[in-house]
């Protein structure tokens, strides 16, 4: 495309998938794996009667917004494929009125 607009279909997808993917196939699983380590650590490897219930709450607090935050990476593909969605919608409708218009 000429200008400042250049869409690759195929690569918006590619990229959406990879974000996809890593989001549910490695970030989240590894610090879900990573949360059941502290708690094992916490409960039998590092027992303070005072601080590790503390401890214990803070990394659940933050074991909780990162996973939050990396969910919300899948925010980005879906609207990378909603751009994609809107600009094949555009050209066919731009396509339909070119070819009505030439009748």
């Amino acid at each position: 495309m000429a200008g400042n607009i250049a869409l690759s279909y195929p690569e918006i997808e590619r990229v959406s998938g990879v974000l996809d993917t890593s989001v549910d196939s490695t970030l989240v699983p590894r610090m879900s794996e990573a949360k059941q380590e502290v708690e094992t650590l916490l409960t039998n490897g590092l027992v303070l009667s005072k601080s590790s219930p503390q401890l214990t709450d803070q990394y659940n607090d933050f074991n909780t917004k990162l996973t939050d935050a990396m969910n919300a990476i899948k925010s980005f593909a879906d609207q990378f494929r909603q751009i994609k969605t809107s600009f094949e919608s555009m050209d066919a409708d731009i396509a339909e009125k070119v070819a009505s218009s030439g009748k």
